[in-house]
């Protein structure tokens, strides 16, 4: 059903994710919710995917679907497939919207063509431990690029918009929309999750990339020292050959079950709403998706104490800055699980971050910037 629009309709296209309907992670998540709700108010909206999608419709929702193919290598593909669709939009569009930044080293192009072009600049990328010096280093200088070259950027949380602003003067250019979420109304079946070793509400979560950065390490260590007697369910892809991934599995005792990736959107719900607390150990990120769906599940979460996690739940829930610092949340958790901190979270939720919210914002500034050249 499309909603009234006010304004003279934009031409809008979206990059940077692998495509539409979502079937990886965040990016594609952000890119399908804004791009369906902006062609729900009137907007010709067409999103850039890779012909790898199992999806091949030329429409969905309302939104026009391009696909471009990719290389099958590794780091490439990303940057290829950015770089392709930035020159397919260099015409025709009131605003192109790219999703990142690994390609900023072709950012100037938008400039010459006089293209009305936009980065969401994520999270704080060129900081995670993972990559090597290298890697770091031209990650580190594709930052620099967009912030140098993009007309506008979007921040997704208040401590990025601030650190872009502290260390490269963008605070003229920079807006802070942040990422949205959904309310889970009700409970999702428990059948879809009961071939693993658990109860409803008897066990603990984390979901995440088994990565440094989001400190899965601190939280197993610090679950493995305390004396709770529930398991610690953990999500994440932990068939990786790296050191680090072998080290959490050495950790890992009776109580810790690593499930490996859970890619069904149900099936991962059910997770969610059925644990007991909702661990979240990301670092380097701004408004994350997996800390935003945790609290629209009405989790409480026990989260890693930095910036952008306090500024996500309002100082609502638990923190750790170490494994330390986890034993003595659990003694508390295993007791009694604050239901007033549940109903907090979720409705922050509804009130800072929901979809129609984040949206509606977007809507309005492409409207007052949309002559930007």
């Amino acid at each position: 059903m499309k909603v009234e629009q006010q304004h003279k309709p934009l031409r809008i296209a979206i990059l940077g994710s692998r495509g539409i309907p979502a079937e990886f992670g965040g990016f594609e998540t952000f890119a399908e919710q804004l791009a369906v709700r902006l062609a729900a108010l009137g907007h010709d909206v067409t999103v850039f995917c890779e012909r790898s999608q199992s999806y091949s419709k030329n429409h969905y929702q309302g939104v026009n679907l391009v696909y471009l193919p990719t290389p099958p290598v590794v780091g490439l593909r990303s940057i290829w497939f950015d770089v392709a669709s930035i020159i397919m939009t260099l015409r025709g569009y009131s605003i192109v919207y790219m999703l990142g930044y690994h390609a900023a080293f072709a950012f100037f192009l938008p400039r010459l063509f006089r293209t009305n072009f936009w980065t969401n600049m994520d999270g704080l990328e060129w900081k995670r431990d993972k990559w090597s010096p290298l890697v770091k280093r031209y990650l580190e200088l594709m930052e620099w690029c967009a912030a140098r070259f993009s007309h506008r950027i979007i921040a997704d949380a208040e401590g990025i918009a601030t650190y872009l602003n502290e260390r490269y003067g963008v605070s003229q250019k920079t807006t802070m929309i942040p990422y949205g979420a959904e309310i889970v109304a009700s409970p999702p079946d428990f059948s879809l999750v009961d071939d693993l070793p658990i109860e409803s509400n008897e066990y603990y979560l984390v979901v995440c990339r088994l990565e440094p950065e989001n400190h899965v390490r601190e939280i197993v260590e610090g679950f493995s020292a305390s004396n709770s007697d529930r398991k610690l369910i953990v999500v994440g892809d932990h068939s990786a050959h790296s050191d680090y991934v072998r080290s959490l599995l050495n950790l890992g005792g009776a109580r810790i079950v690593f499930v490996g990736a859970i890619y069904d959107p149900q099936r991962l719900l059910s997770l969610r709403w059925h644990c007991r607390a909702y661990f979240h150990g990301h670092s380097v990120g701004g408004t994350n998706p997996s800390l935003l769906e945790a609290m629209a599940c009405a989790n409480h979460t026990v989260a890693h104490d930095n910036v952008f996690n306090r500024e996500v739940t309002g100082n609502i829930g638990d923190f750790f800055a170490a494994s330390k610092d986890i034993p003595s949340i659990l003694a508390r958790l295993d007791t009694s699980v604050p239901s007033s901190t549940k109903a907090q979270l979720v409705s922050r939720v509804e009130s800072i971050y929901s979809w129609t919210a984040v949206a509606a914002s977007y809507a309005e500034i492409f409207q007052q910037n949309r002559h930007d050249r």
